[in-house]
């Protein structure tokens, strides 16, 4: 398939161009791309969740409306809180984390109540023991139970200072500057944390949660100096009896980062801030259970529910507020993202995206825009929409399978826009540009191609047209006025620009009109071709009727030119069959569509050779090959000049098929034929006979040449070598 590259050069370039742009974005951590990668991984949650397995080691206490109803508003007494970790504990959980921070006293407790009546009544307040309030009932309850409490990190230095109950070791690098930081801390009341086994961030605000949907958390969180586990570590180190954990870091190009985090036996890839990110199962019954089933009996129905697994407990109603946004649900509970953090590390099953995704996804773009580009410039448009199209849906189809299969997080954004971007690019630039083409062509060939023909090359111009030139065989028409310089001799130069005008409008429209290519008027003079840009395998056919319909035309224009008094005139037709070079050609800044090769030349010199035969058509042999069934007298063989030692058969195309057929030229075709063979067998005298009877028919012309040159060899006879070719020394 040819293909013209320089036309599809501006879209190639403009097609990397636009990919490499988004590539550059994509360095850039454009947040418009990083939204849309975050939505895509949302649609991928839904359609492929993390499977959920209902032995799972996780369970949420919920503190949901049935609870409500059985011990009134939140908050509860703290004795109630103290009994439920009691049965809890009772039961066998291996460790128990409250996703409530417990950062005021109990409003129910007696000494809080009498202190709210002495401020109401200006009474004494009457004094409660010590060991006796609900935070000290609340907390004897906790000590030696694997209770993991909560905090919350604040932007703002306010709060306390968290009592941790386990360090960070860093293992490698000291990466704490890659953690979140955070300026204070709601923490808990001294006398409960200093009873918990485990105190523990519950900050849900990670990377990538302006739009409120949590994705990602993290482990490790930053306060001052100090390092805050997430409160599921703290349940997964208590879990254990673990004393610490380990933050693995490293130095890369852009400064210290983590890269995961070891609690006892468990080890947890982490992105440079220590985030997670969660692959949600969505939403489980067998996943919840009611604070209010485990008052219900004496537990032992709920042993095989909570022995040896992780507990959360935390707010579920809806009217408690602790309700998060996730690629699942607009309205998940809160604690419901720790259980899915802790199921998710337990079962393996985890989402990552390397530190190698962001380049890879960058460089994709960029490969995905270089291969458009070439698809456009060696295969034009469809070639660079097919492989546009093929490239963006595979990385859409191999994103999502990575996701599904693995785990990775590989975001198709850049890549797909890069590769949207290119086609759509480089596909408005190649339909402008085929526009301006067109309009191109139709301005250059107006006047010289028939409109059906123009029509069809605008449509495909790389199916008509080569840019630099193609070889291809072509007709070529050479016609001229006879003694054009008398008649415009007595003109004014207006009369003849009109004399002009009324002769080449009706030549060129006759050549139009059987599909012909006029190249040039030079002055009076046309040159005109067939079988380009438009393919036509009759071309030879063509240019005969083309010469045919000019000598009609002819005919009517003097006619009219002799009822206007203006001068009337004659002309030949010189036509030729051959290969030759056609296309554009010419300077780079003016470029003609035309053709050059010997074919050309030969035209020429055979539209010169009809002023000395007096024939208004004379054809070449090729191309009288072309049309063997059209009324064709062969004239004479000639060695035109420029090709000496080549002759070449020359005919007079006196009409069509129909004329091939008529009794009156089959009748003077056979009388010629019997002349010329007469004439080159050296029987002058039968041959001037001959001649002399056709002078007066449509072959007078070339037999007053014959007897001319008769009369010429009585006197001076050919030498011995004779074979019967004129060289024409004149063009």
């Amino acid at each position: 398939m040819r293909v013209d590259l320089r036309g599809n050069k501006l879209a190639a370039l403009v097609a990397f161009v636009v990919a490499a742009g988004v590539s550059i974005a994509g360095w850039s951590n454009v947040p418009l791309f990083k939204r849309i990668d975050f939505a895509v991984f949302d649609s991928y949650q839904r359609l492929s969740p993390r499977t959920y397995d209902p032995q799972s080691p996780v369970r949420v206490v919920a503190i949901d409306r049935a609870a409500l109803e059985r011990f009134g508003q939140w908050p509860w007494p703290r004795p109630v809180l103290a009994e439920l970790v009691k049965r809890l504990q009772g039961l066998g959980a291996a460790a128990i984390g409250f996703d409530i921070v417990f950062s005021e006293p109990d409003r129910t407790s007696p000494e809080e109540i009498a202190r709210s009546l002495a401020a109401a009544t200006d009474e004494a307040v009457v004094g409660t023991a010590k060991d006796q309030t609900h935070d000290m009932i609340f907390s004897k309850a906790i000590v030696g139970a694997p209770v993991v409490l909560a905090v919350i990190p604040t932007d703002t230095k306010v709060g306390g200072v968290p009592a941790l109950k386990a360090r960070a070791s860093w293992l490698g690098t000291n990466a704490r500057a890659s953690l979140n930081g955070f300026g204070g801390a709601d923490v808990n009341r001294e006398v409960l944390s200093a009873a918990a086994s485990g105190v523990g961030s519950i900050a849900l605000t990670p990377e990538g949660r302006q739009d409120g949907i949590v994705r990602r958390v993290p482990l490790v969180v930053q306060r001052g100096e100090m390092e805050i586990p997430a409160l599921t570590m703290e349940m997964l180190r208590v879990a254990q009896g673990a004393r610490g954990y380990l933050v693995r870091g490293v130095t890369s190009p852009s400064g210290p980062r983590s890269t995961g985090v070891k609690i006892g036996a468990i080890e947890i890839e982490t992105a440079a801030d220590t985030g997670v990110w969660i692959r949600y199962s969505g939403q489980r019954a067998a996943r919840t259970l009611s604070a209010a089933t485990l008052f219900s009996d004496d537990g032992s129905s709920l042993r095989s529910e909570i022995e040896g697994r992780l507990v959360l407990i935390g707010a579920t109603a809806p009217g408690l507020g602790d309700i998060k946004a996730t690629p699942m649900s607009s309205t998940v509970p809160g604690v419901e993202l720790h259980a899915e953090l802790l199921e998710q590390i337990l079962s393996g099953e985890s989402l990552t995206r390397p530190d190698v995704m962001p380049g890879v996804e960058r460089v994709s773009a960029l490969a995905i825009g270089l291969v458009v580009a070439l698809g456009f410039l060696f295969a034009g448009f469809f070639g660079g929409s097919a492989f546009a199209l093929s490239l963006v849906g595979t990385v859409s189809v191999a994103s999502f399978l990575i996701f599904r299969d693995q785990g990775i997080l590989l975001g198709p954004t850049v890549p797909v826009l890069a590769g949207l971007g290119a086609w759509t690019a480089g596909g408005l630039v190649d339909y402008f540009g085929a526009r301006f083409e067109r309009r191109e062509i139709r301005r250059q060939f107006e006047h010289f191609v028939a409109p059906d023909v123009i029509a069809e090359i605008a449509q495909n111009p790389n199916k008509h047209m080569t840019p630099g030139g193609e070889g291809r065989d072509l007709t070529i028409l050479f016609s001229d006025v006879r003694s054009f310089s008398t008649i415009s001799a007595g003109m004014t130069p207006q009369e003849l620009i009109d004399w002009l005008n009324s002769y080449l409008t009706p030549m060129a429209e006759a050549i139009l009109e059987e599909k012909g290519t006029i190249d040039k008027f030079i002055g009076d003079a046309i040159m005109a071709f067939w079988n380009a840009p438009r393919r036509d395998p009759d071309h030879a056919r063509q240019a005969m009727r083309g010469a045919l319909a000019m000598a009609k035309a002819m005919d009517d224009l003097n006619e009219k030119l002799q009822q206007e008094g203006r001068p009337v005139a004659q002309f030949g037709v010189g036509l030729n069959t051959g290969p030759c070079s056609v296309g554009r050609i010419g300077a780079r800044k003016r470029l003609d569509y035309t053709c050059i090769g010997d074919a050309v030349n030969v035209a020429s010199r055979v539209e010169g050779l009809t002023k000395m035969y007096g024939a208004t058509i004379l054809v070449g042999e090729d191309s009288a090959k072309g049309a063997p069934d059209f009324a064709l007298v062969e004239v004479d063989r000639v060695e035109v000049k420029g090709r000496e030692g080549v002759p070449l058969d020359i005919y007079a195309l006196i009409g069509d098929e129909t004329v091939a057929n008529s009794e009156n030229f089959q009748v003077t075709k056979t009388r010629w034929q019997g002349a010329l063979q007469a004439y080159r067998d050296r029987a002058f005298d039968e041959a001037d006979v001959a001649f002399s009877a056709l002078t007066d028919g449509s072959l007078g012309g070339p037999a007053r040449l014959f007897q001319q040159r008769i009369a010429e060899y009585r006197i001076h006879p050919p030498h011995e070598n004779w074979e019967a070719t004129f060289r024409a020394e004149t063009k």
